[in-house]
C-alpha cells in the first residue's frame, strides 16, 4: 500500500496555541524564511505548558515533520520537544520525542504513523510541545514546520474505518474483561453474543476457568504445560532479549599480546592522493618514494606474522575470509592482511576438537589464488568446495598482469585448488572488485555477487568510481549472468561498497542493506527473490545520514529458522581513541532492530573491540564464530589479532517458562492452603506444610539463590497471623448500591473551607484553585435505605471481603501468566476502572 499512494506535502492551519510574543505570531511557522529573524513563533514564557496545535486540511497519515531554522544557531531553538497527534484534539497520542541540533540545518523526523499492529494511524491535529530550549530558562522558538504524508481519499477512508472498528473492538474487550472479573455473568454473555468479540483464546479461557473461577491450581498447571507443548509461548520467547555468552576457543598469541602493549610498531604509510582505500587493509609501503623509512619485516618475524608463532594456528590478520561448513562444524580461513603484507594461507578449524589444521601454507605456489585481502569466499556444503573471488590491489600492484578477476575453487575432499576462470569479466562476470559481497545457493548451485568497487584500469575510472552490479554464477554450467547493472533506474538497490548481503535458503531471497555509493551513505534494506527476480525495499531513508566513524565495518549473518539477521559492527572513533563493537538483531517477521551487545573496552571473557574482523554463523549449532581483525591500537597501528571466539545467544526456553509458571502456581496454591489453615486449624496446616516441603520444593530451582531465599521465607506464611484482608474491588449488588448512596449522603462538609476562608481574608496569599462543577445530590428518604448497619463486606451471599481478596489474588496470577501469550489471545492490559477519575 505504501507504494500505491504518494507522499505529499500536507496543508495545515494554526488551530490553537499557548502564547506568543509581540509580532512573533504562530502563523509565521507556515513560511520558510530562514534569513528573517522575525519569521518565527516565539512564546512569551519558558514554562512547559507552551504548545501549538496544527489542524490539517483533512485527516491524513502524517509520516514526517520538518523543522526549519534560522541561518545560524539560536538559543531559543528546541533542544527537546514532543509531537502528539490524533483525530480528536482532546485525545492525542505521542508520535515523537526528539530534539533539534544546535545548528542552522533544517531537520526532518519520522513520526509514528502506524499502530503496534501495523494499522495506519490517521490524524487531524498535530500538537507540538516544547520541553527545553538550548538557552537556559529561555523562551521557545519554532521557525518553520512542514508536514509530509499521505492524504488520498481512498486510503484515508479505509484507514479511518479500520481504526474506528479496531477502537470499538478494543473497547468491547475492555468491557468484557471488567464484566467477567466482577462476575456480571448475564451482562458478559449478552455483550459477547451481541458483538461477536472474543475476549481471549480457547486455551486461555480454560486457564481462566480453572484458576480464577474454580481455584484448581493443578488443572491450571496442566493447561499451561499444554500451552508450552503446543507452541503457544513461541511468540513470548521470540520477543525476549538475547543474552550473549562469549567463549574463547583460541587465544591471541603471546607475540600479538606483546605488540599490543609495546607500541613499537611503525605507523602505516599515508595513502596517496586518489588512491582507493579498503577498510580491512592498510596501504602498502611506497618503496618508490625517496627517503622511505619503512622496510618490510624479514626472517622469523615475517614467518610469525604469516603462520603464527608455531605454525599450529593462523597468524594475526584482517581483511581475511572465514566460512563455515555447518554439516561438519568446520571453519575455513583464507588470506588476509597481517599489517605488512597480503596472505594466501588456507586453514581449517574443527569446532568439535577445537584444533587448527594448516591445509595450504602458500596457495599461490600450488595452483591456488595469490596472496590477497578484501576478497570474498563462499562454501558449498553439498560438494564441500570453497570458492573465492576478488581482491584489493594498491597503486603499485595495478599492472596489466594483475588486473584480471580470477575465480578459484578449493575441494576439501581432494585437498587441491583449481582455477575456474582466469578472467570472469571475459566470461560475462564481474571485473576485478573488492569490498563486494558473495552468497551461495547450494540447492541450485548458484553463486551471487553484488556490489564492490571495480579496481580502476585508468585515471578516468579513479576519478569516476565504478561499481559492480548483481551477478549470478551457475556452477553446473560455468556461466555468468548480469541480473542488475550499475547506474540503473530500476526499483532496486544501487551497487555499493561496505554493505551486507545474505541469502535466506527457505524464503529463497537475497537481503541487501546499508553501504556507501560515492559520498552517499545508504540506509536501506532490500530483498531480491532469486526465483522470480522480484525486488522490494523494506526501508529506505529519505534523508542521507551523517557518515559513520572511520574504520566502520559490518559483518552480517542470518538464521533461516528464526528469520533473524545478526550484524556485528566495529568502528574506530578518533575523538576518544577507542574502538566499539555492537551486535544488532533484525527480525524479518516483526521488522524491528534490537541491540543485544555492546563493548567498548577490553573486558574479561569477551573479545577485544575490533573492526575489519570476520564473523560467521552455524545455523545448526546456533553459534557465531569471530576471528581476527584490527584492534585500532593507536600506538601499534599495524597490529592485527589472531584470536577465535564463539558466541552463543540464548533466550528463555519454553521449558524454562513452564518451570517459572509452575513455581508461581504452586506458590499460589500453598498460600491458599495456608490461608485455609488459619481459618481451620488442624489437618489443613499439616497439608499446607507437606505441600511446601514436597510439591513447591520440587518446582523451584535450588541453584538460584533468589529462589532459595524466597522458599525459606514461605514457611513464615503458614505460622504468621492472618490480618485484615485489603479492601479490593468487588461487584455491585442492589444492597451495595444502596450502601454507597448512604455513605455519600453522610459525608461531612469539605474540610478545606477554613483554608479557603483564610485566603479570602488575606491570611494566605496563594490564590484558590477554580472550583470544579459538581452535582448537588438530593437527599433520599431513609426508608429507601437499608436501616441495618452497613455490612457491605459480609453479605448473605457469602461473597465477603476475604472471598473477593482471594479471587483478586488469583486474577493477579492469571494476569502474570497472560504475559506469556500474544496480546490478541488474552484480555487487554488496560482496565476500564482505571479510566474513571473522581
Amino acid at each position: 500500500m505504501d507504494e500505491k499512494y504518494e507522499t505529499v506535502k500536507l496543508c495545515y492551519t494554526i488551530h490553537k496555541y499557548s502564547s506568543y510574543s509581540a509580532n512573533y505570531i504562530p502563523e509565521n511557522i507556515m513560511v520558510n524564511n530562514p534569513s528573517d529573524q522575525l519569521s518565527r513563533w516565539f512564546t512569551d514564557s519558558s514554562t512547559q505548558s507552551q504548545f501549538i496545535i496544527l489542524k490539517l486540511k483533512s485527516p491524513s497519515i502524517v509520516e514526517s515533520i520538518k523543522f526549519g531554522k534560522y541561518i545560524k544557531a539560536h538559543v531559543s531553538d528546541l533542544k527537546k520537544f514532543q509531537v502528539f497527534g490524533g483525530t480528536d484534539e482532546n485525545n492525542l497520542s505521542l508520535l515523537l520525542s526528539a530534539g533539534l541540533k544546535k545548528d542552522s540545518a533544517s531537520e526532518t523526523f519520522r513520526l509514528r504513523h502506524r499502530t503496534g499492529e501495523g494499522l495506519y494511524l490517521p490524524v487531524r491535529y498535530i500538537k507540538i510541545v516544547p520541553v527545553q530550549s538550548w538557552g537556559p530558562a529561555y523562551n521557545f522558538t519554532i521557525w518553520y514546520v512542514e508536514l509530509q504524508g499521505k492524504n488520498q481519499e481512498e486510503l484515508i477512508t479505509d484507514a479511518m474505518e479500520t481504526i474506528n472498528l479496531r477502537k470499538e473492538e478494543e473497547a468491547v474487550r475492555m468491557l468484557l474483561k471488567h464484566l467477567r472479573r466482577r462476575r456480571y455473568k448475564d451482562a458478559f454473555e449478552a455483550l459477547s453474543r451481541e458483538s461477536g468479540v472474543r475476549l481471549e483464546g480457547p486455551l486461555q479461557a480454560r486457564l481462566w476457568n480453572a484458576l480464577v473461577e474454580n481455584g484448581d491450581y493443578k488443572l491450571a498447571e496442566e493447561i499451561f504445560d499444554e500451552a508450552v507443548n503446543e507452541g503457544e509461548l513461541d511468540w513470548y520467547m521470540s520477543w525476549q532479549p538475547y543474552t550473549p555468552s562469549w567463549r574463547q576457543m583460541s587465544a591471541c598469541s603471546s607475540q600479538v599480546e606483546a605488540r599490543l602493549w609495546s607500541g613499537d610498531s611503525p605507523p602505516p604509510p599515508p595513502a596517496r592522493q586518489h588512491d582507493l582505500l579498503c577498510t580491512d587493509r592498510d596501504p602498502r609501503p611506497d618503496t618508490s618514494r625517496v627517503g622511505s623509512q619503512e622496510a618490510p619485516l624479514n626472517g622469523p618475524d615475517a614467518e610469525e606474522l604469516a603462520c603464527g608463532a608455531s605454525c599450529a594456528k593462523p597468524g594475526p590478520r584482517g581483511g581475511h575470509q572465514l566460512v563455515v561448513d555447518s554439516t561438519t562444524g568446520t571453519l575455513y580461513l583464507f588470506g588476509g592482511w597481517n599489517g605488512t603484507e597480503d596472505l594466501d594461507d588456507l586453514w581449517s578449524f574443527c569446532t568439535r576438537s577445537e584444533r587448527w589444521s594448516l591445509l595450504c601454507r602458500h596457495s599461490g605456489q600450488v595452483g591456488g589464488p595469490s596472496p590477497r585481502s578484501c576478497h570474498k569466499c563462499v562454501f558449498d556444503p553439498v560438494h564441500r568446495r570453497l570458492y573465492t573471488l576478488g581482491r584489493y590491489l594498491d597503486n603499485a600492484q595495478r599492472v596489466a598482469s594483475n588486473m584480471n578477476s580470477d575465480l578459484y575453487m578449493y575441494c576439501v575432499v581432494s585437498g587441491a585448488w583449481s582455477l575456474i576462470s582466469s578472467d570472469t569479466a571475459a566470461a560475462g562476470g564481474p571485473r576485478l572488485v573488492f569490498d563486494h559481497q558473495m552468497c551461495i545457493d547450494p540447492d541450485t548451485q548458484t553463486i551471487y555477487v553484488f556490489g564492490g568497487r571495480v579496481l580502476p584500469a585508468n585515471t578516468e575510472e579513479v576519478v569516476s568510481p565504478q561499481y559492480s552490479g548483481l551477478y549470478a554464477y551457475y556452477i553446473s554450467t560455468n556461466t555468468w549472468q548480469l541480473l542488475l547493472p550499475d547506474r540503473h533506474e530500476l526499483h532496486a538497490p544501487q551497487p555499493r561498497v561496505s554493505h551486507s548481503m545474505l541469502f535466506h535458503p527457505v524464503q529463497r531471497r537475497l537481503y541487501i542493506f546499508a553501504g556507501q555509493r560515492n559520498k552517499e551513505h545508504l540506509v536501506d534494506l532490500w530483498w531480491w527473490d532469486v526465483r522470480s527476480g522480484a525486488c522490494a525495499a523494506l526501508c529506505r531513508a529519505r534523508a542521507a545520514p551523517p557518515p559513520p566513524a572511520a574504520g566502520f565495518t559490518q559483518r552480517a549473518t542470518i538464521d533461516p529458522d528464526t528469520d533473524e539477521m545478526f550484524v556485528l559492527s566495529g568502528m574506530s572513533k578518533e575523538k576518544d581513541k577507542r574502538v566499539y563493537n555492537t551486535l544488532w538483531v533484525f527480525s524479518l517477521r516483526r521488522l524491528t532492530w534490537t541491540c543485544v551487545y555492546r563493548n567498548d573496552s577490553v573486558a574479561p571473557n569477551e573479545p577485544r573491540p575490533r573492526f575489519a574482523h570476520q564473523l560467521v554463523y552455524d545455523p545448526v549449532t546456533k553459534i557465531h564464530y569471530l576471528f581476527g581483525g584490527n584492534p585500532g591500537n593507536q600506538s601499534s597501528p599495524r597490529v592485527r589479532l589472531d584470536d577465535l571466539w564463539a558466541l552463543r545467544l540464548a533466550r528463555p526456553s519454553g521449558a524454562a517458562c513452564g518451570r517459572a509458571a509452575r513455581a508461581a502456581l504452586r506458590e499460589a496454591r500453598y498460600r491458599a492452603l495456608a490461608a485455609r489453615a488459619h481459618a481451620e486449624p488442624g489437618p489443613a496446616a499439616a497439608q499446607a506444610l507437606h505441600y511446601l516441603r514436597h510439591d513447591l520444593y520440587d518446582a523451584l530451582d535450588h541453584s538460584d539463590p533468589i529462589q532459595v531465599s524466597r522458599f525459606q521465607k514461605l514457611a513464615t506464611v503458614l505460622f504468621a497471623g492472618v490480618g485484615q484482608p485489603e479492601a479490593g474491588p468487588c461487584a455491585l449488588t442492589p444492597r451495595r448500591t444502596r450502601a454507597l448512596a448512604r455513605r455519600r449522603h453522610t459525608q461531612p462538609a469539605p474540610a478545606d473551607l477554613a483554608h479557603a476562608l483564610a485566603q479570602v481574608l488575606g491570611a494566605d496569599e496563594n490564590l484558590p484553585e477554580p472550583i470544579q462543577p459538581y452535582e448537588e445530590i438530593s437527599e433520599s428518604s431513609p426508608e429507601s435505605w437499608d436501616v441495618e448497619q452497613d455490612e457491605c463486606g459480609a453479605e448473605a451471599e457469602g461473597e465477603g471481603a476475604a472471598a473477593w481478596a482471594a479471587r483478586a489474588a488469583r486474577i493477579a496470577l492469571y494476569d502474570e501468566l497472560c504475559a506469556y501469550f500474544p496480546p490478541r489471545r488474552v484480555p487487554p492490559a488496560s482496565d476500564i476502572a482505571d479510566l474513571v477519575t473522581l
